[in-house]
């Protein structure tokens, strides 16, 4: 028995092409879980909270960056 050739009709989902918000980058950071180092800088989620809107313009800044040069800086 072969299976029925059904089509899936072609649905265009709204994908956002711009880099993170500040607000995004906020929300984000509060999210991390205290008592990890979430990458190889080994960077406290606690330090990263401490002062989150430094934070949050910092990775703002760096996002930004990364985004339109397409490349990870590599300072």
């Amino acid at each position: 028995m072969n299976p029925p050739d059904i089509e899936a009709p072609h649905i265009d989902l709204p994908i956002d092409v711009n880099p993170p918000t500040k607000e995004e980058i906020r929300m984000a950071v509060r999210q991390i879980k205290n008592g990890k180092a979430a990458g190889p800088d080994n960077i406290p989620a606690e330090a990263l909270k401490s002062d989150i809107e430094a934070t949050t313009s910092t990775l703002y800044l760096l996002f930004k960056k990364i985004w339109e040069e397409e490349q990870v800086p590599m300072d």
